[in-house]
Formats: structure tokens, sequence, C-alpha cells
């Protein structure tokens, strides 16, 4: 698959780099201890779908194996950084989640942080996620979601084609609760987090995790 990114792409990926790693801060300090949970508790390979910049590396146990599917070359010097600096072993696929170019059951577990809202099709990721990782595994998931109130909600239309365009398909309309609940996982788990109208129309998170099905 080719690397090569369009100049114009290229800006807008360059930006969605440079805002991933601006958020990283605020998104440390309300999901960190939950996420170090979860993540830091993952052994063998974990297969991290839309790695973007690496904002997960610093929760990874040593001696796991992190394959990184992250299709936006424009972040792989950033992620490699933040891998080398918290010592993880890292794989990067260039593949987009719904069509990883891992072999079946070839991961323990999966890690997704708000990467659900900007693919393609997120129901494809999460079949991807349930054939690559093998029974029983978990997989821990971050994502921001359309909000239930209708004030928040009106917000959210308003700003959608703006949001997505800067953030390359960002859509915070999305009601992925939803689609990982219809997903078919086993023990599923969440929780969901409104951080509030500092995050303006992103501020409806959920958070948790669910087991592939044997």
């Amino acid at each position: 698959m080719s690397t090569d990114v369009p100049t114009f792409g290229r800006l807008r990926s360059k930006f969605e780099a440079r805002t991933l790693d601006l958020i990283d801060p605020g998104v440390h300090k309300l999901h960190g201890e939950a996420k170090g949970a979860a993540i830091g508790g993952m052994t063998g390979t974990i297969v991290d779908v839309g790695a973007g910049t690496g904002a997960n590396m610093r929760y990874y146990a040593p001696g796991v194996k992190v394959i990184a599917v992250e299709p936006n070359p424009v972040m792989h010097d950033r992620l490699r950084e933040k891998a080398d600096a918290h010592g993880v072993d890292l794989e990067i696929r260039t593949v987009a989640g719904e069509r990883m170019d891992l072999a079946d059951d070839e991961a323990d577990h999966a890690v997704g942080t708000l990467v659900l809202c900007g693919v393609a099709d997120p129901a494809a990721v999460l079949e991807e996620i349930k054939r690559v990782v093998k029974p029983g595994g978990t997989y821990f998931f971050l994502e921001h979601v359309v909000a239930t109130t209708p004030g928040v909600r009106a917000l959210q239309r308003v700003t959608r084609p703006v949001q997505k365009w800067m953030a390359n398909g960002c859509d915070v309309m999305r009601d992925t609760g939803a689609t990982i609940e219809a997903a078919g996982f086993d023990d599923l788990r969440v929780t969901t987090i409104d951080e509030g109208w500092k995050a303006f129309n992103a501020r409806i998170n959920i958070r948790g995790t669910a087991v592939v099905p044997g």
C-alpha cells in the first residue's frame, strides 16, 4: 500500500497530529487511570487500532508487543518516538482498521481510543478486532459519541461539517455505544463520561471493555 499523502491531505494530517498531541494531556488527566488499569494489564501481542501519534504508548506494560494499525504515515514518526520513550516493542501497519493485514487470532488483546468516530465503517473495524484477537481477549475502547440531550446534540449537528474537516473525518454524532453493543462481544462494560462545556461538541465519551467471544 502506498504511503504517499497528497499535499492538501498531508496538511490536514499534520493538523490532526498536532491536535492529538495538544489534547493528549487532558485525555490523560481524565482517562489515564482507567486506561492504565485496563491497558497496563494486557500481555502478549496487542493491536492498537488507529494508534495516531502514540497516546497509548505510556500505558503498555514492559514486554508486550504492540501492532499499531495506523493508515496515516504522517503520524508514524511521533508514534515511533513515543514507543521508544516508553520501551514499547512496536510494529506499524499502514492499513485501515476495516481491513487489517493480521492473521486470525494473531493478537491477544485490542485497544482503540478516539478512532471509531473517524473510520469509514465502525462495524467493520469491530468485526476485524473480533477476527484478529484470540477468543477471550480484551478490547478496551474510549470514544466520543453523540449526545442524548437536545442542546448538545444541536451543537454537534451544527459543528459537524467543520469537525469532520478539521479532524480528518471525525464524526461526533455517531452512536458508537450502540455499534459496539451490536457487534456481539461478551461481557461488555461501558461508562459514559460528560466532560462538560470545556470539551465543546466532543464532551460525551464512552469508555469500557469487552471480551472477544469464542
